[in-house]
């Protein structure tokens, strides 16, 4: 029986082509939440109590707990671990509210163009988003399709989380955690209790409540270090996603059911990752369109169904994803990846701070 260590061979895999799948299916679940204005709208939530992009963004936590636990043991140095970070999230980040504060604000805001380019507001929405806190924040007279949630660019939220997780593992990192396997061990095992028991709790199966966010999203990404840090122990077949299923099914009207549900979609994350070979590790060549195709699409959303009244989910969707793919690739290509290019630089830059703060 083969382990996930005989899956894995450098970058030779299939995380790039999994991220992008993810960040389309939030697109395509997002298509029907904006569409109808339902926030419960569009398939699996009948099924599995969630829609589909809950389930796509469990899929990028568990893909970066793996990934960025590989990152940090290829490279456990802090000024690495940092620049790699602020340069993946941040320059693109601040691309798109840019572009969002100029270009959709002002097709979407209710206020005279005069008005809205001298609120307030308009010019403290990059900022915001850029701190994370505010990243769901409203522009100016701007009234989105989802009354419960008037967010411009409402995905924007998760990226809070995801930088708790790369600090809460470069802590562990820090402190020794991935240093041998017995300390790994000794400090993961109570931290994955924890998160577990939490999850049984009724508030952690509130998906608008902070405490859902952080427990579930800690799982996942935690159970994708795992798969990462004991690769050369867990089997990984296709009877063990047969396997998870049928357990996540047993379980549904459980308090266990949400635990499963990680358990299914980190297993089957890894597998899907790194099992299936041949053509799909082609996709490899094309770039990394995931980060931009999540950040760009919801705005775009949010214009067409005021420019195009009565457009169903599935003509939103398919009306969104060439203006959006269009967009991520020239991101990739003109911004992110020229600015992962210069981590090396960042890295050192930070490095002599650091020195120079600790010799005053």
């Amino acid at each position: 029986m083969k382990h996930i260590a005989d899956h894995v061979s450098g970058r030779d895999n299939n995380f790039n082509l999994i991220r992008f799948l993810a960040a389309g299916t939030v697109v395509f679940a997002h298509s029907f939440i904006v569409a109808t204005g339902d926030r419960f709208a569009g398939p699996l939530v009948a099924a599995t109590g969630h829609d589909l992009g809950y389930h796509a963004v469990n899929v990028f936590f568990v893909a970066s707990g793996f990934l960025i636990a590989g990152s940090w043991n290829g490279t456990p140095s802090l000024p690495v671990f940092l620049s790699a970070r602020l340069l993946r999230l941040w320059p693109a980040l601040l691309l798109c509210s840019a572009l969002v504060t100029l270009a959709v604000g002002p097709a979407l805001t209710a206020l005279p163009l005069h008005d809205y380019l001298h609120d307030r507001g308009t010019w403290e929405f990059v900022p915001r988003v850029a701190s994370l806190i505010g990243a769901s924040s409203t522009l100016p007279g701007v009234a989105t399709t989802l009354a419960t949630d008037p967010a411009v660019d409402a995905p924007l939220w998760t990226l809070k989380y995801e930088v708790l997780c790369y600090l809460a593992l470069a802590t562990f990192g820090l402190c020794g955690g991935f240093s041998t396997p017995r300390r790994f061990w000794l400090w993961m095992v109570p931290i994955m209790l924890v998160l577990a028991a939490s999850s049984l709790l009724p508030i952690a199966h509130d998906v608008t409540h902070p405490f859902d966010h952080i427990i579930r999203f800690g799982l996942c990404f935690g159970l994708g270090t795992i798969a990462f840090y004991a690769a050369a122990r867990i089997p990984l077949t296709a009877w063990g996603i047969v396997a998870a299923f049928a357990a996540a099914l047993l379980l549904r009207d459980t308090i266990f059911y949400e635990f499963s549900l990680c358990l299914l979609t980190a297993y089957a994350t890894i597998w899907a990752a790194l099992v299936p070979s041949a053509f799909l590790r082609n996709f490899n060549r094309i770039g990394d369109y995931s980060y931009g195709l999540y950040i760009y699409a919801y705005p775009i959303q949010q214009l067409l169904t005021q420019r195009i009244p009565r457009l169903t989910p599935l003509m939103l969707f398919a009306l969104t994803m060439p203006v959006a793919l269009a967009l991520a690739t020239l991101s990739w290509h003109w911004l992110e990846r020229p600015c992962l290019a210069r981590k090396r630089d960042l890295a050192v830059w930070l490095q002599g701070l650091r020195r120079v703060s600790s010799n005053p």
